[in-house]
């Protein structure tokens, strides 16, 4: 493990943990699911947010993993010009799909129980505190994204740098 490649991996974590609670933050508004004048946070609001971030972690996980062999290998590498500029790109690929597969599977759980539980609104059973909701609806997110790491990651390699090795005899 490279020095290099540990601190970037860190600091890919840190902007990404604060730029996941921004975008959660921003759903939230948008579905007008936690207003900003209440004092106390709502049991179910931090059901729901939790298991969107344990998604997050569980994807970003595998997503860090990428970008540490990635950047081990763009430094390493004899052929590549720009390796800041290449690291760079590697991460916000690698980051970018995290956030996408985030949001991705929780709109296919929404639409899941959409199907089988009816048109529930989210705000609505948060006002309710429909604790029992927010957890099936998380150990159903967090069990999907279970299911789909395996893709995920393979999806990840697809756009890992390419080591070329010279067979010299």
């Amino acid at each position: 493990m490279n020095k290099q490649s540990l601190f970037f991996t860190c600091l890919v974590a840190v902007v990404a943990t604060a730029l996941m609670i921004m975008a959660i933050q921003f759903l939230a508004k948008k579905l007008n699911i936690k207003s900003e004048t209440e004092d106390k946070i709502n049991t179910s609001y931090a059901i729901w947010s939790a298991s969107i971030f344990i998604t997050f972690f569980m994807l970003l996980k595998v997503a860090l993993e990428q970008t540490e062999n990635a950047i081990e290998i763009i430094i390493y590498s004899q052929t590549i010009e720009n390796t800041f500029l290449e690291v760079m790109q590697r991460i916000a690929i690698f980051t970018g799909f995290t956030f996408f597969f985030t949001f991705l599977s929780w709109y296919v759980v929404n639409a899941i129980f959409k199907f089988s539980m009816g048109n529930r609104v989210d705000s609505h059973e948060i006002e309710k505190n429909n604790i029992g909701y927010f957890i099936l609806k998380g150990v159903v997110l967090v069990l999907f994204v279970f299911s789909q790491i395996s893709i995920f990651e393979h999806l990840l390699r697809w756009f890992a740098p390419v080591v070329e090795t010279p067979f010299y005899h």
